[in-house]
């Protein structure tokens, strides 16, 4: 998921962490995936280190309005997280690659 300024700015402290940790979790899935050769978007690892980059910047940016130590509010939250399953529905492996090309041209 991209997430866009204002959405990073509607979230509470605390879900702004839980994202930034689920994020990481899908940028280490993703990883996992291209490793194993079944990531057919390669480019989905660069937007979720992006999206990364934008939700660290918004809690940087809390931290500095509120005169915290950087760091302080995944500090404080990241005990509170409860990891989703990270879906897999984009990607697949060579072997179903090929079933669908022969599918496409019968």
């Amino acid at each position: 998921m991209k997430y866009t300024n204002s959405e990073l700015a509607a979230l509470s402290d605390e879900a702004l962490v839980h994202a930034e940790l689920q994020l990481d979790r899908e940028t280490v899935a993703l990883r996992f995936r291209k490793s194993a050769e079944q990531l057919r978007d390669v480019t989905l690892i660069k937007q979720a280190r992006r999206n990364i980059a934008r939700v660290r910047t918004e809690q940087r940016r809390r931290e500095l309005a509120n005169g915290l130590a950087k760091d302080s509010l995944r500090e404080t939250y990241r005990g509170t997280f409860k990891a989703e399953a990270v879906a897999s529905t984009e990607g697949s492996s060579f072997a179903s690659d090929l079933n669908e090309q022969m599918e496409d041209g019968e």
